[in-house]
């Protein structure tokens, strides 16, 4: 038997389409998502879940252009039998820029470029505990649409469109591998490759 429950996709905030040079803005995003596999025979059970929590602040430059910073943290657990199986969890600082383009008064598109510094740890139990940390930086390019819900409160969807990604890794403190990686389908602010939340916007 196989039970999952995917909660909460929301709080982040800004009225893009409406926005002014000057406003300010705050948001960010929570996610929550869990599943169960059961053996039916035997019944045990696997467990795994994953969070992620991205609070941003930033600036309209123009009415157009958007400056921010977001604070993503995720982190994930797994368990077996009510024993612990690996755990991990990312912090990714992102400065970021993005560009809008109005379709109507209340429905704009965007581009974005993100720039963010990597911090992860991971351990895993099974069959004895290893603790890996990578550090690194990521850049990466998303799209994006905005609707107005009020002259304050904002919807935005964005999707991670291309990514670079350059990590290093280390176990007890010895570096062990290096990676590099150019991907589509990338993770936008907050760990998925799509994402929604409501912004707000202080307006001067």
């Amino acid at each position: 038997m196989k039970k999952a429950l995917i909660l909460i996709s929301m709080v982040v905030i800004s009225s893009v389409s409406m926005a002014q040079q000057g406003s300010w803005y705050i948001g960010g995003l929570v996610g929550i998502s869990s599943s169960t596999n059961e053996d039916a025979s035997s019944g045990l059970k696997f467990k795994s879940s994953t969070w992620a929590f991205a609070p941003e602040f930033g600036t309209f430059l123009k009415d157009d252009i958007q400056l921010g910073i977001a604070l993503g943290i995720t982190g994930s657990k797994s368990t077996f039998d009510g024993d612990d199986q690996s755990k991990s969890i990312e912090l990714d600082p992102t400065i970021y820029g993005r560009k809008f383009f109005k379709i109507t008064d209340n429905f704009s598109t965007f581009a974005g470029l993100y720039l963010s510094f990597i911090s992860e740890t991971d351990t895993d139990y099974v069959p004895a505990t290893v603790e890996t940390k990578t550090s690194g930086f990521g850049a990466r390019v998303g799209i994006g649409v905005a609707y107005g819900l009020s002259p304050r409160f904002t919807a935005v969807g964005q999707y991670g469109l291309l990514g670079f990604r350059s990590t290093k890794d280390k176990v007890d403190g010895d570096e062990v591998s290096t990676d590099t990686s150019f991907d589509f389908g990338v993770n936008t602010i907050g760990g998925s490759v799509f994402n929604i939340g409501i912004y707000y916007t202080f307006k001067e």
